[in-house]
């Protein structure tokens, strides 16, 4: 379809759509109550017709009738076409996209079908795009260009061939149509959920790659604490130090957490990252004999990354109504209202309606919050990772036995009887020889994490004890 949005603005004011982002829904439809009333047959304002509606909306009325204003009529007057004003409030607004979406459909919508047909998705596409490019200081695809580019869309969008195109026709066209979407992104500083997640894809295997280099610069399977800090300084040079100094703290306390699950846990490292903490400059050397490994990285660099797919304007504040997004993004699962309202005020610990990134990460990383979204599928992964030493996803089958005891250790801790721990211990070895016996009989000399969870949970059904140890039911 080629490119409708030429990039290089040339007028694009950063501070002017701030200020249409603050405009709801529900003034501009009192501004639609204006035109039906005092202007119901103009096509075009003049400044003075589009002061007395829009000016309710911003204290900046001269500026925005410039920037939408054509040359008229032989007089060579400028006027303002009146949908094409409605459509930029709409789409530059602070609503959803979903919410613009539907405004602008209905705005076109001349015959009040609830469909668009093909003329009217002609007049959409002109008045929409000519608005947008024209608020964003983009060069303006001429009215000719966009006529047809409205009659290929609309036989795009007609997925049924009836010759009407519905909203929900209308709104998945939108969402899958990448361009519009970064320019919804770049110029209005809104985005769709179904958009935000391809970028947040793209960002996890950017940084994935991006680990994946820094261990072959290593030459070893994970990467020392101290080169990775060094790492996040370059590669995030443009945030500041502290959420920096945040994100790193935050991977070095996961990693020794994780190595700490199944194990003994390292209290000389621990007290070497409390100290480090305190002062990072004088005890830099405690960092020493610490290092990453890859799970741990992007387990915490999911949630940097979620923070900064959802901070459109890269300022490092969010606030509730982007919260929905944040936490959608993370849990792949839309809060509602009152989830997003009671998480508001746990995150913003400093009480000013702002989610910055340390507070996103401190408690989205916090022991707490980490123990909240622990199954035990997960708990069982991080076991089973510790001993996949060259991280190929592949363990011995001589360590099955420390895996299977690491696997229960933590259960075993809470029983204050003999009696119990004993029976832990039988069934242990029971699983370890039929666990053996299976993987011997593929001649199999190593196992991945797919094939031993499976066996404990087919083992289930023939230890009843088992599934209660393991509490699989809480996946």
């Amino acid at each position: 379809m080629g490119q409708i949005f030429q990039k290089h603005a040339t007028q694009f004011d950063p501070s002017l759509i701030v200020k249409l982002k603050s405009i709801t829904m529900r003034e501009l439809f009192d501004c639609v109550d204006t035109i039906d009333k005092y202007y119901p047959q103009s096509c075009y304002l003049n400044q003075e017709q589009f002061d007395d509606i829009f000016a309710t909306l911003t204290d900046n009325c001269i500026d925005l009738f410039r920037r939408l204003a054509d040359q008229t009529g032989e007089d060579g007057k400028l006027s303002v076409h009146t949908f094409e004003a409605l459509a930029a409030f709409a789409i530059f607004s602070g609503e959803s996209f979903e919410t613009k979406c539907m405004f602008v459909f209905r705005l076109f919508d001349f015959d009040l079908s609830n469909t668009l047909e093909e003329q009217e998705m002609v007049s959409t596409l002109q008045c929409a795009v000519r608005a947008m490019c024209k608020i964003a200081g983009l060069v303006i695809p001429s009215v000719s260009m966009l006529e047809k580019l409205g009659y290929v869309c609309f036989q795009m969008m007609d997925e049924d061939k009836n010759k009407h195109v519905d909203f929900d026709e209308f709104y998945e066209w939108t969402i899958q149509y990448d361009e519009l979407q970064e320019f919804m992104l770049q110029y209005s500083g809104t985005q769709t959920y179904q958009y935000a997640l391809k970028r947040m894809v793209n960002a996890m295997d950017e940084s994935e790659q991006q680990f994946n280099k820094w261990l072959r610069e290593c030459k070893a399977p994970q990467v020392p604490a101290i080169k990775l800090q060094q790492n996040l300084y370059q590669i995030y040079k443009g945030i500041d130090e502290l959420s920096i100094d945040t994100l790193f703290y935050m991977i070095i306390e996961y990693t020794l957490r994780s190595k700490s699950i199944g194990q003994e846990e390292s209290s000389q490292q621990q007290k070497d990252l409390w100290a480090w903490k305190a002062d990072h400059k004088k005890n830099q050397h405690l960092l020493q004999n610490i290092s990453v490994k890859r799970s741990d990285y992007l387990d915490i660099i999911r949630a940097w990354n979620v923070y900064s797919i959802t901070d459109v304007n890269q300022l490092s504040i969010i606030n509730i109504k982007d919260l929905k997004l944040l936490i959608w993004l993370y849990e792949d699962e839309e809060p509602d209202y009152f989830r997003i309202n009671q998480e508001m005020s746990i995150i913003d610990t400093n009480h000013n309606n702002i989610i910055e990134r340390c507070e996103w990460m401190q408690y989205l990383c916090s022991e707490e919050s980490m123990q909240r979204r622990q199954t035990p599928q997960v708990l069982m992964k991080k076991v089973f990772d510790n001993y996949d030493e060259q991280q190929c996803g592949l363990i011995p089958i001589i360590y099955i036995d420390k895996l299977l005891r690491d696997t229960f250790k933590q259960q075993m801790k809470k029983m204050k009887d003999f009696k119990s721990i004993q029976s832990v211990n039988s069934l242990i070895q029971q699983l370890k020889v039929e666990f053996l016996k299976q993987v011997k009989k593929n001649n199999q000399s190593h196992f991945d994490w797919h094939s031993y969870y499976q066996f404990l949970v087919e083992a289930t059904k023939t230890h009843s004890p088992l599934n209660k140890l393991l509490n699989l039911n809480r996946d």
